[in-house]
Protein backbone atom coordinates (compact mmCIF):
# COMPACT_ATOMS: atom_id res chain seq x y z
CA UNK A 1 0.00 0.00 0.00
CA UNK A 2 1.23 3.56 -1.23
CA UNK A 3 1.37 6.35 1.16
CA UNK A 4 1.43 10.18 0.44
CA UNK A 5 1.07 13.14 2.80
CA UNK A 6 -0.36 16.60 2.16
CA UNK A 7 1.47 19.19 4.25
CA UNK A 8 -1.33 22.31 4.70
CA UNK A 9 -0.04 25.76 5.77
CA UNK A 10 -2.05 28.08 6.98
CA UNK A 11 -2.12 32.15 6.12
CA UNK A 12 -2.93 35.30 8.30
CA UNK A 13 -4.99 36.07 11.33
CA UNK A 14 -5.99 34.46 14.76
CA UNK A 15 -5.83 30.93 12.75
CA UNK A 16 -7.04 28.37 15.52
CA UNK A 17 -5.55 24.66 14.94
CA UNK A 18 -6.61 22.10 12.81
CA UNK A 19 -9.68 24.68 11.97
CA UNK A 20 -7.84 25.12 8.59
CA UNK A 21 -7.22 21.23 7.94
CA UNK A 22 -10.10 19.80 8.76
CA UNK A 23 -12.46 21.95 6.57
CA UNK A 24 -9.80 21.44 3.39
CA UNK A 25 -9.26 17.66 4.03
CA UNK A 26 -13.16 17.14 4.02
CA UNK A 27 -13.62 19.01 0.46
CA UNK A 28 -10.33 17.46 -1.04
CA UNK A 29 -11.23 13.69 0.11
CA UNK A 30 -14.52 13.01 2.41
CA UNK A 31 -16.56 14.78 -0.43
CA UNK A 32 -14.88 13.69 -3.38
CA UNK A 33 -16.63 10.37 -4.24
CA UNK A 34 -14.59 10.27 -7.53
CA UNK A 35 -11.39 9.21 -5.75
CA UNK A 36 -12.87 6.75 -2.97
CA UNK A 37 -12.83 2.59 -3.35
CA UNK A 38 -16.23 1.10 -3.61
CA UNK A 39 -17.45 0.26 0.36
CA UNK A 40 -19.32 1.50 3.33
CA UNK A 41 -17.12 4.05 5.10
CA UNK A 42 -15.03 4.99 2.24
CA UNK A 43 -14.78 8.57 2.90
CA UNK A 44 -13.87 8.00 6.62
CA UNK A 45 -10.89 10.44 8.07
CA UNK A 46 -9.15 9.20 11.42
CA UNK A 47 -7.87 11.92 13.62
CA UNK A 48 -4.41 10.30 15.07
CA UNK A 49 -1.36 11.71 17.05
CA UNK A 50 0.85 14.24 15.13
CA UNK A 51 3.91 12.60 14.42
CA UNK A 52 6.16 15.61 13.77
CA UNK A 53 6.54 17.71 16.41
CA UNK A 54 5.20 17.59 20.41
CA UNK A 55 2.72 20.29 19.60
CA UNK A 56 -0.36 18.48 21.60
CA UNK A 57 -2.70 21.08 19.50
CA UNK A 58 -2.20 19.22 16.12
CA UNK A 59 -3.24 16.01 14.58
CA UNK A 60 -2.67 13.58 11.23
CA UNK A 61 -5.79 13.31 9.62
CA UNK A 62 -5.26 9.73 7.90
CA UNK A 63 -7.61 8.01 5.48
CA UNK A 64 -8.58 4.96 4.07
CA UNK A 65 -7.22 3.43 0.21
CA UNK A 66 -7.94 6.00 -2.70
CA UNK A 67 -8.40 4.01 -5.84
CA UNK A 68 -5.12 4.53 -6.93
CA UNK A 69 -4.25 2.25 -3.45
CA UNK A 70 -2.53 4.67 -1.58
CA UNK A 71 -2.99 6.59 2.16
CA UNK A 72 -3.65 9.83 2.44
CA UNK A 73 -2.23 11.33 5.66
CA UNK A 74 -3.13 15.65 5.91
CA UNK A 75 -0.62 17.32 8.08
CA UNK A 76 -0.87 21.12 9.16
CA UNK A 77 2.11 23.48 9.65
CA UNK A 78 0.83 25.84 12.02
CA UNK A 79 3.13 28.57 12.71
CA UNK A 80 0.54 31.75 14.08
CA UNK A 81 2.22 30.77 17.46
CA UNK A 82 5.46 31.70 16.14
CA UNK A 83 4.42 34.86 15.47
CA UNK A 84 4.39 36.62 18.59
CA UNK A 85 4.66 40.71 19.88
CA UNK A 86 3.38 42.29 16.73
CA UNK A 87 2.58 45.89 17.24
CA UNK A 88 0.73 48.82 15.39
CA UNK A 89 4.65 50.61 14.76
CA UNK A 90 5.29 47.01 13.24
CA UNK A 91 2.65 47.34 10.17
CA UNK A 92 3.03 50.62 9.92
CA UNK A 93 6.77 50.22 9.14
CA UNK A 94 5.96 47.76 6.24
CA UNK A 95 3.34 50.00 5.08
CA UNK A 96 5.45 52.86 4.53
CA UNK A 97 7.61 51.01 2.45
CA UNK A 98 5.40 49.74 0.06
CA UNK A 99 3.89 53.32 -0.17
CA UNK A 100 6.90 55.02 -0.60
CA UNK A 101 7.92 54.28 -3.96
CA UNK A 102 6.78 55.73 -7.50
CA UNK A 103 3.49 54.54 -8.81
CA UNK A 104 5.74 52.68 -11.64
CA UNK A 105 7.02 50.18 -9.54
CA UNK A 106 3.81 48.90 -8.23
CA UNK A 107 1.96 46.27 -9.65
CA UNK A 108 -0.60 46.86 -12.06
CA UNK A 109 -3.32 44.87 -10.26
CA UNK A 110 -2.81 46.54 -7.07
CA UNK A 111 -2.13 50.06 -8.35
CA UNK A 112 -5.83 50.55 -7.31
CA UNK A 113 -5.32 49.45 -4.09
CA UNK A 114 -2.24 51.85 -3.91
CA UNK A 115 -3.78 55.15 -4.86
CA UNK A 116 -6.56 54.32 -2.51
CA UNK A 117 -4.69 54.07 0.36
CA UNK A 118 -3.00 57.45 -0.94
CA UNK A 119 -6.08 58.91 -0.66
CA UNK A 120 -7.26 57.51 2.57
CA UNK A 121 -3.87 59.20 4.04
CA UNK A 122 -3.80 62.18 2.60
CA UNK A 123 -7.68 62.65 3.35
CA UNK A 124 -6.83 61.85 6.95
CA UNK A 125 -3.75 64.00 7.14
CA UNK A 126 -6.39 67.11 5.94
CA UNK A 127 -8.96 66.37 8.19
CA UNK A 128 -5.75 66.51 11.03
CA UNK A 129 -4.65 69.52 9.80
CA UNK A 130 -7.96 70.87 9.36
CA UNK A 131 -8.82 70.31 13.34
CA UNK A 132 -5.50 71.63 13.92
CA UNK A 133 -6.42 75.27 12.21
CA UNK A 134 -9.82 75.45 13.34
CA UNK A 135 -7.86 75.34 17.34
CA UNK A 136 -5.75 78.23 16.08
CA UNK A 137 -8.33 81.18 15.10
CA UNK A 138 -6.58 84.25 14.99
CA UNK A 139 -5.20 87.26 12.57
CA UNK A 140 -3.58 85.67 9.48
CA UNK A 141 -5.92 82.49 9.71
CA UNK A 142 -8.12 81.13 7.71
CA UNK A 143 -11.73 81.14 9.97
CA UNK A 144 -13.83 77.58 10.00
CA UNK A 145 -17.09 77.22 11.10
CA UNK A 146 -16.94 73.26 11.61
CA UNK A 147 -18.53 71.54 14.39
CA UNK A 148 -18.16 68.09 15.01
CA UNK A 149 -20.25 66.35 17.62
CA UNK A 150 -18.75 65.16 20.82
CA UNK A 151 -20.41 61.96 20.40
CA UNK A 152 -18.91 61.30 17.53
CA UNK A 153 -15.64 62.05 18.37
CA UNK A 154 -16.14 60.03 21.54
CA UNK A 155 -16.75 57.47 19.09
CA UNK A 156 -14.30 57.36 17.38
CA UNK A 157 -11.49 57.80 19.45
CA UNK A 158 -13.10 55.05 21.88
CA UNK A 159 -14.23 52.79 19.51
CA UNK A 160 -12.97 53.07 15.97
CA UNK A 161 -9.59 53.89 16.05
CA UNK A 162 -8.36 50.86 18.53
CA UNK A 163 -10.86 48.93 16.48
CA UNK A 164 -8.59 49.52 13.39
CA UNK A 165 -5.46 49.34 15.79
CA UNK A 166 -6.68 45.60 16.86
CA UNK A 167 -7.67 44.88 12.87
CA UNK A 168 -4.56 45.85 11.38
CA UNK A 169 -1.82 43.95 14.31
CA UNK A 170 -4.27 40.71 13.99
CA UNK A 171 -4.53 40.15 10.18
CA UNK A 172 -2.14 42.67 8.09
CA UNK A 173 0.04 42.19 11.45
CA UNK A 174 0.95 38.88 10.04
CA UNK A 175 2.10 40.00 6.71
CA UNK A 176 4.12 43.09 7.99
CA UNK A 177 6.12 40.77 10.10
CA UNK A 178 7.07 38.03 7.65
CA UNK A 179 7.27 40.31 4.42
CA UNK A 180 9.62 42.86 5.97
CA UNK A 181 13.20 42.57 6.47
CA UNK A 182 13.94 44.58 9.20
CA UNK A 183 16.03 43.84 12.70
CA UNK A 184 12.68 43.17 14.59
CA UNK A 185 11.79 40.64 12.70
CA UNK A 186 14.39 38.62 11.66
CA UNK A 187 14.38 36.11 14.50
CA UNK A 188 10.56 35.52 14.21
CA UNK A 189 10.95 34.96 10.26
CA UNK A 190 13.97 32.42 11.27
CA UNK A 191 11.49 30.56 13.69
CA UNK A 192 8.90 30.40 11.81
CA UNK A 193 11.10 28.86 8.45
CA UNK A 194 13.00 26.52 10.97
CA UNK A 195 9.79 24.84 12.30
CA UNK A 196 8.84 24.62 8.44
CA UNK A 197 12.19 23.05 7.67
CA UNK A 198 11.67 20.26 10.37
CA UNK A 199 8.29 19.12 9.20
CA UNK A 200 9.53 18.93 6.00
CA UNK A 201 12.58 16.80 6.86
CA UNK A 202 10.50 14.65 8.77
CA UNK A 203 7.95 13.86 6.35
CA UNK A 204 10.51 12.35 4.10
CA UNK A 205 12.11 11.05 6.76
CA UNK A 206 8.97 8.92 7.01
CA UNK A 207 9.50 7.15 3.85
CA UNK A 208 6.21 8.93 1.99
CA UNK A 209 6.17 7.83 -1.80
CA UNK A 210 4.77 11.71 -2.45
CA UNK A 211 4.50 15.06 -0.90
CA UNK A 212 2.09 17.65 -1.68
CA UNK A 213 2.56 20.96 -0.22
CA UNK A 214 -0.45 23.82 -0.31
CA UNK A 215 0.05 26.99 1.20
CA UNK A 216 -3.24 29.88 1.43
CA UNK A 217 -2.23 33.30 1.36
CA UNK A 218 1.11 34.54 3.63
CA UNK A 219 1.27 30.54 3.75
CA UNK A 220 1.92 30.51 0.18
CA UNK A 221 5.33 32.55 0.75
CA UNK A 222 6.45 30.23 3.87
CA UNK A 223 5.68 27.26 1.94
CA UNK A 224 7.70 28.83 -0.98
CA UNK A 225 10.92 29.97 0.97
CA UNK A 226 10.47 26.34 2.68
CA UNK A 227 10.69 24.52 -0.37
CA UNK A 228 13.11 26.84 -1.84
CA UNK A 229 15.19 26.57 1.35
CA UNK A 230 14.91 22.32 1.65
CA UNK A 231 15.82 21.75 -2.21
CA UNK A 232 19.56 23.22 -1.83
CA UNK A 233 20.00 20.59 0.63
CA UNK A 234 18.55 18.09 -1.51
CA UNK A 235 19.73 19.29 -5.07
CA UNK A 236 23.54 17.81 -5.18
CA UNK A 237 22.01 14.44 -3.00
CA UNK A 238 24.36 11.47 -3.65
CA UNK A 239 22.38 8.41 -6.18
CA UNK A 240 23.06 5.46 -7.88
CA UNK A 241 25.72 6.21 -10.43
CA UNK A 242 25.00 5.14 -13.89
CA UNK A 243 21.58 6.68 -13.46
CA UNK A 244 19.39 8.20 -17.07
CA UNK A 245 19.04 11.15 -17.28
CA UNK A 246 16.81 11.42 -20.33
CA UNK A 247 14.32 13.35 -18.72
CA UNK A 248 16.20 15.73 -17.63
CA UNK A 249 17.52 16.23 -20.80
CA UNK A 250 13.69 17.16 -22.36
CA UNK A 251 13.09 19.41 -19.71
CA UNK A 252 16.54 21.46 -20.07
CA UNK A 253 15.36 21.56 -24.12
CA UNK A 254 12.06 22.45 -23.13
CA UNK A 255 12.90 25.38 -20.83
CA UNK A 256 15.67 26.19 -23.92
CA UNK A 257 12.58 26.72 -26.34
CA UNK A 258 10.68 28.79 -23.06
CA UNK A 259 13.74 31.15 -22.90
CA UNK A 260 13.81 31.55 -26.64
CA UNK A 261 10.47 32.52 -26.98
CA UNK A 262 8.35 29.97 -27.92
CA UNK A 263 5.01 29.44 -26.07
CA UNK A 264 5.16 26.41 -24.35
CA UNK A 265 2.10 25.68 -22.09
CA UNK A 266 2.21 25.42 -18.56
CA UNK A 267 0.34 21.53 -19.25
CA UNK A 268 3.64 20.96 -21.08
CA UNK A 269 5.59 21.86 -18.60
CA UNK A 270 3.91 19.91 -15.61
CA UNK A 271 4.28 16.63 -17.64
CA UNK A 272 7.92 17.17 -18.20
CA UNK A 273 8.38 17.91 -14.29
CA UNK A 274 6.35 14.27 -13.65
CA UNK A 275 8.45 12.66 -15.59
CA UNK A 276 11.66 14.28 -14.16
CA UNK A 277 11.01 13.41 -10.45
CA UNK A 278 10.25 9.76 -11.72
CA UNK A 279 13.39 9.69 -12.95
CA UNK A 280 15.30 11.49 -10.58
CA UNK A 281 13.88 9.05 -7.89
CA UNK A 282 14.42 6.01 -9.86
CA UNK A 283 18.32 7.23 -9.78
CA UNK A 284 18.02 7.09 -5.98
CA UNK A 285 17.24 10.62 -4.87
CA UNK A 286 14.80 10.76 -2.02
CA UNK A 287 13.04 14.25 -2.94
CA UNK A 288 9.34 13.41 -2.63
CA UNK A 289 7.39 16.97 -3.02
CA UNK A 290 5.70 16.30 -6.43
CA UNK A 291 3.44 19.24 -6.49
CA UNK A 292 3.47 22.77 -4.81
CA UNK A 293 -0.51 24.00 -4.99
CA UNK A 294 -1.29 27.76 -3.86
CA UNK A 295 -4.74 29.53 -3.08
CA UNK A 296 -4.56 33.73 -2.99
CA UNK A 297 -1.01 33.69 -2.74
CA UNK A 298 0.37 37.54 -2.72
CA UNK A 299 3.37 36.16 -4.57
CA UNK A 300 1.48 37.70 -7.58
CA UNK A 301 2.74 40.67 -6.39
CA UNK A 302 6.07 39.72 -5.54
CA UNK A 303 8.05 42.70 -7.21
CA UNK A 304 5.61 44.40 -4.89
CA UNK A 305 6.46 42.36 -1.65
CA UNK A 306 9.50 40.60 -2.30
CA UNK A 307 12.05 43.25 -3.96
CA UNK A 308 11.64 46.77 -5.49
CA UNK A 309 10.23 46.53 -8.63
CA UNK A 310 10.36 43.55 -11.47
CA UNK A 311 13.95 44.35 -12.61
CA UNK A 312 15.26 43.45 -8.91
CA UNK A 313 13.42 40.43 -8.62
CA UNK A 314 14.51 39.48 -12.24
CA UNK A 315 18.23 39.98 -10.82
CA UNK A 316 17.70 37.82 -7.63
CA UNK A 317 16.22 35.38 -10.52
CA UNK A 318 19.43 35.31 -12.18
CA UNK A 319 21.82 35.07 -8.81
CA UNK A 320 19.70 31.75 -7.82
CA UNK A 321 17.85 33.59 -4.87
CA UNK A 322 14.89 32.88 -5.72
CA UNK A 323 13.52 29.50 -7.74
CA UNK A 324 11.81 30.37 -10.95
CA UNK A 325 9.44 27.72 -13.01
CA UNK A 326 10.98 26.54 -14.50
CA UNK A 327 14.36 27.05 -13.45
CA UNK A 328 17.12 29.51 -13.97
CA UNK A 329 19.28 28.71 -17.31
CA UNK A 330 22.70 29.23 -17.43
CA UNK A 331 24.92 29.85 -19.72
CA UNK A 332 28.88 28.51 -20.06
CA UNK A 333 31.00 27.80 -23.17
CA UNK A 334 32.15 24.24 -24.09
CA UNK A 335 33.19 23.34 -27.27
CA UNK A 336 33.08 26.70 -28.51
CA UNK A 337 29.85 26.61 -27.79
CA UNK A 338 26.72 28.80 -25.92
CA UNK A 339 24.84 25.95 -23.93
CA UNK A 340 22.40 26.44 -21.57
CA UNK A 341 21.41 23.84 -18.73
CA UNK A 342 19.96 24.28 -15.16
CA UNK A 343 22.69 21.86 -14.30
CA UNK A 344 26.45 21.75 -13.03
CA UNK A 345 29.18 18.55 -13.38
CA UNK A 346 29.66 18.18 -9.74
CA UNK A 347 33.08 16.48 -9.52
CA UNK A 348 32.36 14.55 -6.57
CA UNK A 349 29.52 12.81 -7.55
CA UNK A 350 30.94 12.39 -11.26
CA UNK A 351 27.58 13.35 -12.61
CA UNK A 352 25.43 16.53 -13.35
CA UNK A 353 23.21 17.52 -10.89
CA UNK A 354 20.45 20.30 -10.76
CA UNK A 355 21.85 23.78 -9.20
CA UNK A 356 20.50 24.85 -5.73
CA UNK A 357 17.67 26.84 -7.46
CA UNK A 358 16.47 24.51 -9.34
CA UNK A 359 13.55 23.17 -7.14
CA UNK A 360 10.88 23.16 -10.01
CA UNK A 361 12.39 20.83 -12.73
CA UNK A 362 11.16 18.48 -10.14
CA UNK A 363 7.81 20.02 -8.49
CA UNK A 364 5.04 20.91 -10.51
CA UNK A 365 3.03 24.61 -9.18
CA UNK A 366 -0.22 25.51 -9.74
CA UNK A 367 -1.65 28.79 -8.56
CA UNK A 368 -5.76 28.96 -7.94
CA UNK A 369 -7.02 32.46 -7.31
CA UNK A 370 -9.92 34.33 -7.59
CA UNK A 371 -9.83 37.25 -10.22
CA UNK A 372 -10.70 40.55 -8.55
CA UNK A 373 -12.83 43.21 -9.44
CA UNK A 374 -13.21 46.24 -8.22
CA UNK A 375 -10.96 45.86 -5.64
CA UNK A 376 -13.79 44.03 -3.27
CA UNK A 377 -15.22 41.46 -5.97
CA UNK A 378 -12.77 38.56 -6.28
CA UNK A 379 -9.43 38.27 -3.90
CA UNK A 380 -7.28 41.02 -4.35
CA UNK A 381 -4.49 39.17 -1.95
CA UNK A 382 -4.28 36.72 -5.08
CA UNK A 383 -3.50 36.79 -8.03
CA UNK A 384 -1.66 35.30 -11.85
CA UNK A 385 1.99 34.34 -10.91
CA UNK A 386 3.17 32.79 -13.84
CA UNK A 387 3.73 36.11 -15.56
CA UNK A 388 6.13 36.68 -12.26
CA UNK A 389 7.67 33.28 -11.65
CA UNK A 390 7.86 31.73 -14.98
CA UNK A 391 6.04 29.90 -17.83
CA UNK A 392 5.67 26.56 -15.70
CA UNK A 393 3.83 28.11 -13.21
CA UNK A 394 -0.45 27.14 -13.94
CA UNK A 395 -2.18 29.57 -13.07
CA UNK A 396 -6.12 28.72 -12.53
CA UNK A 397 -8.71 31.15 -11.88
CA UNK A 398 -11.74 30.35 -10.41
CA UNK A 399 -15.12 31.35 -9.51
CA UNK A 400 -18.22 30.89 -6.04
CA UNK A 401 -21.27 32.53 -5.93
CA UNK A 402 -20.91 32.91 -2.59
CA UNK A 403 -21.37 36.44 -0.59
CA UNK A 404 -21.44 37.36 -4.57
CA UNK A 405 -17.88 36.60 -4.88
CA UNK A 406 -16.83 39.66 -2.24
CA UNK A 407 -13.65 39.62 -0.51
CA UNK A 408 -13.28 35.79 -1.18
CA UNK A 409 -9.82 35.10 0.26
CA UNK A 410 -10.70 32.96 2.48
CA UNK A 411 -12.96 30.57 0.24
CA UNK A 412 -10.81 28.72 -1.65
CA UNK A 413 -11.70 25.07 0.51
CA UNK A 414 -15.30 26.66 1.36
CA UNK A 415 -18.37 24.16 0.04
CA UNK A 416 -19.48 25.04 -3.23
CA UNK A 417 -22.46 26.36 -4.72
CA UNK A 418 -24.54 25.64 -7.37
CA UNK A 419 -21.93 27.38 -10.77
CA UNK A 420 -18.97 27.53 -8.89
CA UNK A 421 -15.79 25.21 -9.60
CA UNK A 422 -13.46 26.57 -7.35
CA UNK A 423 -13.45 22.65 -5.65
CA UNK A 424 -13.08 21.08 -8.72
CA UNK A 425 -10.42 22.98 -9.50
CA UNK A 426 -8.59 22.67 -5.75
CA UNK A 427 -9.28 18.59 -6.53
CA UNK A 428 -7.91 18.52 -9.69
CA UNK A 429 -4.26 20.48 -8.55
CA UNK A 430 -4.05 18.31 -5.44
CA UNK A 431 -4.57 15.03 -7.58
CA UNK A 432 -4.74 12.55 -4.38
CA UNK A 433 -4.85 9.74 -6.88
CA UNK A 434 -2.13 11.06 -8.50
CA UNK A 435 -2.58 10.47 -12.06
CA UNK A 436 -1.33 12.18 -15.24
CA UNK A 437 -3.30 15.02 -15.98
CA UNK A 438 -5.11 15.13 -19.29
Amino acid sequence: MGRQALLLIHGIGEQRPMDTLRGFAREVWSKDTSVHRPGPGAEAIWSKPYPLSEDFELRRLTTGENKSGQRTDFFEFYWAHLMKGTELKHVLAWLATLLLRLPGRVPPQLRPAYWVLWTLVLLSGGLALGYCLLKSQGDGFWTFSVSVPAWLSLAVSIVLLPVIAFLARQIVGDAARYLHVAAANVQMRHSIRSAGLRVLKDLHARGYDRIVVVGHSLGTVIAYDILSYAWSEWNAEKTSPGGVDQALDDMEALTVRAAGGEDVAAEVFHDAQRACLRESIANGHTWRVSDFVTLGSPLAHAPLLLARDQKALSAKFQEREYAQCPPVLEVRRSKGQDVHSFRYFDKKLSRKVLHHAALFAVTRWTNLYFPCRALLWGDLVGGPVAGVFGAGVRDVPVRTRRRFGLCSHTFYWRAALRGDDHIDKLREAVNVLDQPRA
